[in-house]
């Protein structure tokens, strides 16, 4: 009987060594599949792939398992069944279905810009020469992914906002009709400001395509409703301030850009070009030919794909 009670107790203090092992076991069994029809290995830019195909009872079955190596020199694991494929990076924008065509909707493209523009040789030494413009490319795009994630043309929506300022001693006008131009002033005056702003929402048309190593390089053509326009002037005299905001102006209402952007994981620069007036023809200064160059925002891992 003492045995017995001694072979028992050794019994129970020995489960959670084996339930452990157990586990470890189960951990380390990432698939079991019997009877495969084809199973194939490659490599390619450090991935390792694995495929397993079906037999003939199954031979719509696939599964599929990836190995990549980080450059901390970890292991970066992906894996799929049956078709589906499911993406575990943290930072990944376009990480579904990457083997398939596939819609998605997303968010992206904030947007810092410095440029210039020409204007007549009449209004040149009244416009500063450079300009300045803030915006968000994509508040919302649909996409179509294709080529493995590596490609994708997307229409979306967005808004921006154009800023152009004067040299002193000159301000912003309005006539009676509505005509946009300068007055000067005369008295001896500080803390001068004369700010034109013009507000946009912008329909981009883009091509994105992946150039790997996180390199992403985007090209495309961008329709602005110029729905809004005002300006202001500040500026003070003696110990008066004076400040005018006057709305309603004469600003073209339908314009089209170009846009090139290249980035780096979620950080790049981009080129835009503007050829058409800010304002109507005979309704202010003929500001056209604008051009910015910029910081753009894209969103970590926009763009990135899996080999």
């Amino acid at each position: 009987m003492r045995k017995k009670l001694t072979l028992l107790l050794v019994a129970i203090m020995a489960l959670p060594s084996l339930c452990a092992a157990s586990d470890a076991i189960k951990d380390d069994s990432v698939k079991v599949i019997k009877n495969p029809e084809q199973v194939t290995i490659t490599k390619r830019d450090g991935l390792f792939r694995l495929n397993v195909d079906g037999n003939d009872q199954d031979k719509d079955y696939r599964y599929e398992y990836l190995v990549k190596e980080r450059y901390d020199g970890k292991l970066y694991v992906q894996e799929s069944e049956g078709g589906s494929v499911k993406f575990r990076h943290p930072f990944s924008k376009c990480d579904s279905n990457y083997k398939k065509p596939h819609w998605e909707v997303f968010t992206s493209d904030l947007m810092f810009g410095w440029g210039g523009h020409s204007v007549a040789s009449a209004d040149r030494d009244l416009l500063k020469k450079s300009m300045s413009e803030i915006g968000i490319l994509n508040l919302v795009s649909l996409a179509r992914v294709f080529n493995q994630g590596r490609s994708r043309v997307s229409l979306g929506v967005g808004f921006n906002w154009h800023r152009y300022n004067l040299e002193k001693p000159f301000f912003w006008t309005r006539s009676n009709e509505g005509v946009l131009g300068y007055g000067e002033l005369l008295e001896p005056f500080d803390k001068h400001r004369a700010t034109l702003i013009v507000r946009s929402m912008q329909f981009p048309l883009m091509f994105n395509q992946s150039l790997g190593k996180g390199w992403n390089v985007a090209l495309g053509a961008v329709m602005n409703w110029n729905f809004y326009a005002d300006y202001h002037n500040s500026y003070r005299i003696g110990k008066s301030d004076y400040t005018e905001t006057t709305r309603g102006l004469n600003q073209r209402k339908i314009s089209f850009d170009g846009i090139a952007e290249l980035s780096w994981g979620g950080l790049g620069i981009y080129v835009r070009y503007a050829p058409q007036s800010v304002m109507k023809d005979g309704w202010g200064p003929e500001i056209k030919n604008r051009w910015t160059v910029g910081l753009v925002l894209r969103g970590f891992g926009f763009g990135r794909h899996r080999k």
